[in-house]
């Protein structure tokens, strides 16, 4: 018999019906009555000062029901961290970059809501734009924020071990300048609201947002409301994958346009809109120097990152903390110092992007690691392993390896592919390669970083879960349902779950560093263990046992060993809510892993979360040299995500993350020119296609994971940061060259190839 009857089955999404036959109800398609359309004006200046803002003639237009500029809102500055914000929602005095918004309209229909915005007048005095982050930092010029000199807008230095002294001792020092691009997060569907403002004073906002109880925290700021009179909740949500973290324009403005005219007003991006506005994968320059045995063990590593972080800093402390990070796993390195600034530019704000700050970094950090193991004559297969971080290792900054399968997962990958063969006898034109990574299961914040879960029980038995989770295509309300059907000895179906509304649900993060399985997966478990024990002190009494005899399974409560001495869950229900003594069943659990610690404020040491995960991906590669042209043939991928709950979602997700770094290895950049958005569609922004997918092997190596739920970690994010290195190494071992610059173009491989020739 197997150990569980829910666990580890692969399971469909409890939405894939109402997604696959368009019954799933996104913001586009909701209408109240009296509904509004709302536009925003946006600026066609990178870098301006905004004089003047005449509006009267919009105000006339028939059917506008409202025009409201940066002087009109309460002028409060915004920012998803207390200490850096920096940003109005709508501009004031100055725009800093191509799509800031400067007005917001609310009219009957969206062709009047466009026609008011041309209406609007703006006298602007244009000034130089800064959009050289490397540039900007090293000379006085331009500032894109007045008070910010050579537009620094952050800066962190981590100093862990001697490095200098760890140089000394390495048998071989390199040092190598990399890059990475903006990259757009490819959602399908754009940012959209419906705010309705009732007479009562009420907001109610429905936003496509993977973090409601922030928005309704930084609505509630920004608009002067209590909490108690905001609501914000999550329909379905057409893709995430960060960029729908924060407060963006279409949320506020919806709910400033529906307070001013009492009525519900619906605002949602145009794609041009989206890709020009909104948030971005924030692009880093590396200058890296890594020290090495001969043998290839690391022993000292400084790097130097440049980050463009765009007009306004965001999440830029957890960036420059997430560059550090990468860098202490999944490899044991016992020296280390960062050097990370963030600096302003007349571009988009970033947000984080799947595999926030660390893809970027593990990129670099792989791609020297195959060039040190080639200058070595080492295989780079056995370079990792002997590297690699095992359980019961704690870092040098202090993050604490209570599991890991690492070791076993280069293993796997290597030996499924036919690693030392290929790499001995290499084909014509094609390449392998492998990359690694590590990534925490979740992190602290500074705010409430804890998630619940509530269970309640009706008078027939039927389990009601009510969570705050943001499930945005990865499944998470599956896997919720899943751990509290098995702990009640229920199926998926007998339990009903309901998500994401601040006034009914109880609180949750949001979905953000792949923290939703192992925090509210635990929340869940906790909740439903509480309803457990309760029926199993009713059910003991009516079968003449004690709660620890007792076992939950197949919709049922019986007597371990003796099974035909039982009652049927339901039973057990209205014995517990019916009889004399009876009382409503209500589960309760929360979440937050222990000895979790926020990182120290000088040094950055502490361990951020209760466990880390561990990937390793072997890509294969197909070089045309006479075109440049790349086709990736396989990626094998083996995952350390602990006990996989679902294997049907587990995989989509390796196999998501491993298309999602095909298109940042291979093809996507967002390209800017003075300050203005080149190619802001689908038609141009090239992302992989399903003609572009390789074939793919997802294998998971089940350690014993002791705090996640059932042995669980996070799958959604560690995986990316293994396979754009992957992919690159295999290009190297293809062609014989290296491009250092992301991503690897055609025109950039026969540059290099042409370069080698000359040499």
């Amino acid at each position: 018999m197997s150990e569980y009857l829910v666990i580890g089955k692969g399971l469909p999404r409890k939405d894939s019906i109402l997604q696959a036959t368009g019954q799933a109800e996104f913001v586009q398609d909701m209408t109240l009555p009296r509904m509004l359309f709302g536009k925003t004006l946006k600026s066609p200046y990178a870098h301006a000062r905004i004089v003047n803002i005449n509006t009267s003639k919009a105000e006339r237009l028939p059917g506008v029901k409202a025009v409201i500029t940066g002087r009109d809102t309460p002028g409060l500055k915004y920012g998803p961290l207390k200490n850096y914000r920096d940003r109005d929602l709508l501009a004031i005095d100055k725009v800093r970059f191509i799509g800031d918004e400067v007005a917001t309209v609310a009219a009957i229909d969206e062709d009047i809501a466009e026609e008011a915005l041309e209406l609007i007048k703006v006298e602007y005095e244009p000034l130089p734009p800064v959009l050289d982050a490397a540039e900007a930092m090293q000379q006085e010029g331009p500032r894109v924020h007045d008070a910010v000199e050579h537009n620094i807008a952050l800066e962190r230095h981590w100093n862990f071990g001697d490095v200098e002294k760890g140089f000394k001792k390495a048998d071989y020092v390199r040092e190598d300048r990399l890059t990475t691009q903006i990259t757009k997060h490819g959602y399908l569907e754009t940012h959209a609201c419906l705010a309705d403002y009732d007479s009562s004073g009420k907001l109610t906002v429905w936003a496509n947002s993977q973090r409601l109880f922030s928005i309704r925290r930084d609505l509630s700021r920004t608009l002067g409301i209590p909490y108690n009179k905001i609501r914000v909740i999550k329909p379905h949500v057409g893709g995430a994958f960060g960029g729908k973290e924060f407060l963006s324009s279409p949320w506020y403005c919806a709910s400033l346009l529906a307070m001013k005219t009492g009525q519900p007003v619906k605002m949602v991006y145009t794609m041009r809109e989206d890709m020009m506005c909104t948030y971005r994968r924030m692009p880093m320059i590396y200058n890296i120097k890594t020290g090495v045995k001969k043998d290839g063990t690391l022993v000292a590593q400084h790097t130097r990152a440049i980050l463009d972080g765009g007009a306004f800093i965001v999440l830029g402390p957890s960036t420059l903390y997430n560059i550090g990070l990468a860098h202490m796993i999944p490899y044991r390195l016992p020296n280390f110092k960062l050097d990370a600034y963030q600096i302003y530019t007349n571009k988009m704000p970033h947000a984080p992007q799947r595999g926030h700050g660390q893809v970027q970094t593990h990129f670099a950090i792989e791609y020297q690691l195959d060039m040190i193991a080639e200058e070595l004559g080492l295989d780079p297969a056995e370079v990792r392993l002997k590297n690699a971080l095992h359980t019961g290792d704690v870092t040098v900054n202090g993050l604490r390896i209570i599991s890991s399968g690492f070791s076993e997962a280069i293993q796997k990958a290597t030996e499924g592919t036919g690693w030392k063969e290929k790499r001995s006898k290499p084909l014509s034109n094609r390449g392998i390669g492998i990359g690694c990574s590590g990534f925490p299961c979740g992190a602290r914040e500074a705010a409430q970083s804890d998630t619940g879960a509530v269970i309640h029980l009706t008078e027939e038995g039927d389990v009601i879960l009510l969570m705050g989770v943001s499930d945005v295509g990865q499944g998470c309300n599956t896997i919720m349902t899943q751990i509290v059907a098995e702990i009640l000895g229920l199926a998926v179906e007998d339990i009903t779950i309901f998500t994401a509304d601040t006034e009914t649900t109880p609180f949750d993060p949001g979905a953000w560093a792949s923290r939703t399985t192992f925090y509210a997966g635990n929340a869940a478990k906790r909740a439903a263990e509480d309803v457990r024990d309760q029926l199993a002190r009713v059910a003991a009494a009516r079968l003449g046992v004690t709660p620890e005899d007792l076992e939950f399974r197949d919709k049922a409560v019986s007597v371990k060993g003796s099974p035909e001495r039982r009652m049927s869950f339901a039973d057990a229900v209205r014995e517990a809510q019916t009889s004399s003594t009876g009382k409503l069943v209500i589960g309760t659990g929360s979440y937050f892993p222990p000895n979790v610690e926020w990182p120290d404020r000088k040094t950055y040491a502490g361990n951020i979360t209760g466990s880390y995960s561990f990937a390793t991906q072997v890509a294969e590669v197909e070089v045309d040299k006479e075109t440049g042209q790349v086709r990736v043939v396989k990626l094998t991928t083996v995952g350390d995500s602990g006990r996989v709950l679902n294997p049907l979602l587990w995989e989509g997700q390796v196999e998501g993350g491993g298309s999602m770094a095909q298109g940042m290895a291979l093809y996507e950049e967002l390209h800017i020119k003075d300050g203005q958005v080149m190619n802001p569609s689908f038609m141009d922004y090239r992302m992989p296609t399903a003609l572009d997918a390789p074939q793919m092997e997802s294998i998971s190596i089940v350690s014993n994971e002791p705090e996640g739920p059932f042995g669980a970690k996070e799958v959604g994010e560690g995986i990316i940061c293994c396979s754009v290195g992957a992919i690159a190494n295999a290009i190297h071992n293809a062609t014989g060259v290296w491009v250092k610059d992301l991503p690897i173009t055609p025109e950039k491989i026969l540059k290099a190839l042409r370069e080698k020739g000359r040499s």
